[in-house]
């Protein structure tokens, strides 16, 4: 995962545009209401892990903290600081402004699609436009068209199954499938074998995936999301593999005294 990758999954958050008089155009639960000066915390990581008969276990993990504070409440394109820490990386800092509701988001002046799995708030990129109203049970379908973080292109079911509407905070289980390379995913990699080390060229097949996140006022309070799926790995001196390869995301509100 690159650095501007990494710092990308920080950048998630939703802004609809607000009209004086009409209703809403999306539920409360999921749309956020930015002030200025309010301090947004989150704790995440996620795992990446291909598993081999006779090898070890390939296992990534990658872990962090950010700290939001927004700057910028205009509905059309909010923008916040946000301090954050990789685990095991200096901290860092930067600016963000967020067009298009959310669905892209500019990082220091550098503008790029909202492709990552998890965030701070609800991503129309993944998640679909939200509806003016939730029930329970109601589900939409979402057609991924570009490959994200956790997934390839492919289609995406959401469904309402927890709501409180008293308090804007809703449930969403989200779970798709889709053929083909995830973003960013290099087609080689390093498996081990009693302590020896081989270079194999990984065919990913078919990815399935299946989450719950919660969001309360359009901010994500806990989210997970694990992906699957089945791959061949081949290489001159090893011939052909049947593996299979997992990555998962966890994602949680943090009290804002834990500083990065």
């Amino acid at each position: 995962m690159s650095t501007y990758r990494m710092l990308s999954l920080l950048l998630v958050v939703l802004a609809l545009p607000a009209a004086a008089n009409p209703p809403p155009t999306a539920a409360p639960a999921l749309t956020p209401a930015y002030r200025v000066g309010v301090g947004l915390g989150n704790v995440f990581s996620r795992t990446i892990a291909v598993r081999a008969p006779g090898f070890d276990e390939a296992v990534r993990r990658v872990s962090g903290t950010a700290i939001y504070r927004v700057t910028d409440a205009g509905p059309a394109q909010p923008q916040l600081r946000i301090d954050y820490r990789y685990d095991g990386r200096p901290a860092g800092s930067g600016l963000v402004a967020l067009p298009d509701a959310g669905a892209t988001n500019c990082y220091d002046g550098k503008c790029a699609p909202n492709t990552d799995a998890s965030g701070l708030a609800y991503n129309p990129r993944l998640w679909g436009t939200p509806p003016a109203a939730l029930k329970l049970g109601q589900h939409w379908t979402v057609d991924i068209a570009a490959p994200w973080e956790l997934g390839p292109a492919g289609r995406q079911t959401v469904t309402v199954v927890a709501l409180d509407a008293a308090s804007h905070t809703v449930t969403l289980e989200r779970e798709g499938s889709g053929d083909g390379a995830w973003l960013d995913e290099k087609p080689q990699l390093t498996l081990t074998r009693d302590g020896h080390p081989y270079e194999v060229t990984r065919q990913p097949g078919r990815a399935h995936w299946h989450g719950y996140t919660t969001f309360r006022d359009g901010i994500v309070l806990s989210d997970e999301l694990v992906s699957t799926r089945p791959v061949i790995l081949t290489s001159a001196q090893l011939g052909r593999i049947e593996a299979t390869e997992r990555q998962y995301i966890l994602l949680n509100a943090m009290p804002m005294e834990a500083t990065p």
